[in-house]
């Protein structure tokens, strides 16, 4: 798990561009994908992603083994927006943000401490969109 005192500090960097417009939307299309995941909201996960075009893959371990999986994220945001949303008090941190360009970003990205997800962000159009996803379980 990340020490609490490096994501003090990384959020520190991240947040010297508070109110950039760029980071604002970058954000934005973040926060879309951890609140719309919480609030079951098909409206907000397919802002966050370039649905059709986006991939999740998930380092994981079953019965020991490590595992490496892969999911189409249209189909992911239709079983996301399934059932109420959740209640429970959940929490996400943007970790770090790189952009480059103004046309591609990578965000790390602390998912209610349970996931750690590095999200490749592409501007398509005027929108920022989650290209890929890819997280590992914290431990």
């Amino acid at each position: 798990m990340l020490r609490a005192a490096a994501i003090s500090a990384l959020l520190a960097i991240s947040s010297a561009h508070a109110g950039d417009k760029t980071n604002d939307a970058i954000a934005a299309a973040v926060f879309d994908y951890f609140d719309g995941q919480g609030e079951r909201s098909a409206e907000r996960l397919n802002r966050a992603f370039s649905a059709e075009h986006a991939r999740m893959i998930g380092v994981l371990k079953d019965d020991g083994e490590t595992v490496v999986r892969t999911w189409e994220m249209e189909d992911t945001i239709a079983n996301w927006s399934k059932g109420d949303p959740i209640t429970d008090e959940r929490t996400g941190k943007i970790v770090s943000m790189n952009v480059v360009d103004d046309r591609l970003a990578v965000v790390l990205f602390d998912s209610n401490g349970r996931f750690l997800d590095a999200l490749t962000l592409a501007k398509v159009g005027e929108d920022w969109k989650i290209m890929s996803k890819v997280f590992i379980v914290q431990e």
